[in-house]
């Protein structure tokens, strides 16, 4: 059963804050267990971002949602842009009417 997290979370400025290298973001997202993650900006704030991702199992993404957040607080302390997370939301995918393409 695949687990699907959403995460929602502002950031002070998008252009400084996005890793220029995404490979190296993916590759440490895979390490922890996330099968794929989609990025999306609000239209009107794109400082404000939802990304999903996908997980085999509840277990997996919560062990992940509490290695990124000590992530955030690590890389804030190095220097890096602050993110604010203002939720997680986890749940399973309703296969039977869900379509990756329409």
């Amino acid at each position: 059963m695949t687990v699907s997290l959403f995460q929602r979370v502002q950031v002070e400025d998008f252009d400084k804050w996005l890793n220029s290298d995404p490979e190296q973001v993916f590759a440490m997202m895979k390490q922890q267990g996330a099968s794929s993650v989609l990025m999306t900006r609000n239209l009107e704030d794109p400082n404000s971002l939802m990304i999903h991702m996908a997980f085999p199992d509840e277990s997996t993404a919560k062990s992940f949602v509490e290695w990124y957040e000590a992530m955030v607080q690590e890389w804030t302390a190095g220097g890096h842009t602050p993110q604010s997370i203002k939720e997680w939301w986890l749940g399973t995918n309703v296969d039977s009417h869900s379509s990756g393409s329409l």
